[in-house]
């Protein structure tokens, strides 16, 4: 049985007002030319309102050694923004806090955990939409 270099699940809560950075750490830590479209939408709040664009992903050991050491551009990405990307990365918060309007806060689990029990660890929820008639 061949096994996968993705042993863990990421899940990446980003405030609303810090998207556009955390795109460009996702193109400095991610292995596509489309991951600066990693964070799109921010439909996640927390508890006091504060909104979330949230990603869930599969990934390889190397994530926190990655994202804790000084960003290069990936081959892939000669023109990732370096200054957005290292604003991001000193947002970053792995496995210690819930999400929080200044910062990133990631957590870092097996692969098979569970997208939404993270999300609930982060003290997320869905943002509620009204519907259409």
């Amino acid at each position: 049985m061949k096994t996968t270099d993705y042993q863990h699940r990421v899940t990446i809560a980003v405030p609303e007002a810090h998207i556009a950075d955390a795109n460009q750490i996702a193109l400095c830590l991610g292995e596509s030319a489309a991951d600066d479209k990693t964070f799109t939408t921010a439909n996640w709040q927390d508890a006091d309102g504060n909104l979330y664009a949230v990603c869930s992903t599969a990934a390889k050991p190397v994530f926190v050694e990655l994202a804790s050491q000084p960003l290069q551009a990936p081959a892939h990405v000669p023109d990732v923004d370096i200054e957005a990307a290292a604003r991001a990365q000193a947002l970053l918060s792995i496995n210690d806090q819930p999400a929080g309007p200044n910062r990133i806060a990631v957590i870092l689990g097996d692969r098979l955990e569970s997208a939404m029990d993270h999300i609930a660890a982060l003290g997320l929820v869905a943002v509620p939409h009204e519907e259409e008639l």
